[in-house]
């Protein structure tokens, strides 16, 4: 009875060594499974959290140098609105000064331009009186130099409108193009800002994620080292059934077999 007991316990523990140590190597290659699934994982997380950092820190810097471009093209649209303030406003003086300037020559050329001449009476002269002979009136020449003055203060008036009129379109164009870049800068930062703000919650998912995939990581290479350790244990409690299975439970049989030999042939002697 003490042999079938002993033969039977060997068994159980034959079968308990294969389904643990089977188990046990299942474990470990499902944990080294997922410790390079992990580390892949990290590696991944790793290359996506430095190009998401790169992307926000260059993103950020095309912000403010944006910002920057707004700023000078404010200060360089309002210095140039003061020139043009400036321009128009002596370019107006210019004209109504010699507009006033050509209307008064004008009346005064008009004047020196009219034929002289007037009714005369004569009277005769003595030795205390020049008497009031005939008047010899000279006669006035057109004055044709008036004419090329009031023709040069013409063409500085034109010039001067001209300057003016140029000086209005090119700040009309000025105010246009700068009105526009104000706004398409405008339209580029929200879209910056919308992307920022994308990209810094996936960096932010993605440090979240790091963290979790590190602790699992560790959890894992932890469980890794307690199915060693078991796995050590197991081969200490089991190799040596395992390897003499075949042979000791021969031997027990046959010394089993034997006994049962020996009790029939000592029942048959009696």
């Amino acid at each position: 009875a003490q042999l079938k007991k002993q033969q039977a316990d060997e068994i159980a523990h034959r079968d308990w060594c294969i389904e643990e140590l089977a188990a046990n190597k299942r474990e470990t290659e499902a944990g080294y499974d997922a410790k390079t699934s992990l580390e892949t994982k990290l590696a991944d997380l790793e290359k996506t959290i430095g190009y998401l950092t790169n992307e926000i820190d260059a993103t950020t810097a095309a912000v403010a140098e944006m910002q920057e471009q707004m700023k000078r093209a404010s200060e360089n649209r309002e210095a140039e609105n003061a020139d043009y303030q400036q321009t128009v406003t002596d370019q107006r003086m210019t004209q109504m000064i010699l507009k006033k300037a050509l209307a008064r020559m004008k009346q005064v050329y008009a004047l020196l331009q009219q034929e002289p001449g007037a009714p005369h009476i004569e009277t005769s002269g003595n030795h205390t009186d020049a008497g009031n002979g005939p008047a010899r009136f000279t006669k006035y020449e057109k004055h044709a130099g008036g004419s090329k003055v009031l023709a040069m203060l013409e063409t500085v008036i034109a010039d001067s409108q001209k300057t003016e009129d140029e000086a209005i379109r090119s700040e009309q164009e000025a105010q246009s193009m700068y009105e526009n870049f104000m706004k398409d800068s405008n339209k580029a930062i929200i879209t910056y800002t919308e992307k920022l703000t994308s990209m810094k919650g996936s960096l932010g998912a993605a440090k979240e994620d790091q963290a979790i995939s590190k602790s699992d990581l560790k959890a894992t290479m932890v469980e890794l080292s307690d199915l060693h350790d078991t796995s050590g244990n197991l081969h200490k409690s089991c190799d040596f059934i395992m390897n003499t299975f075949t042979d000791r439970q021969a031997a027990r049989s046959a010394e089993m077999d034997a006994l049962a030999e020996a009790k029939s042939i000592l029942s048959g002697m009696k």
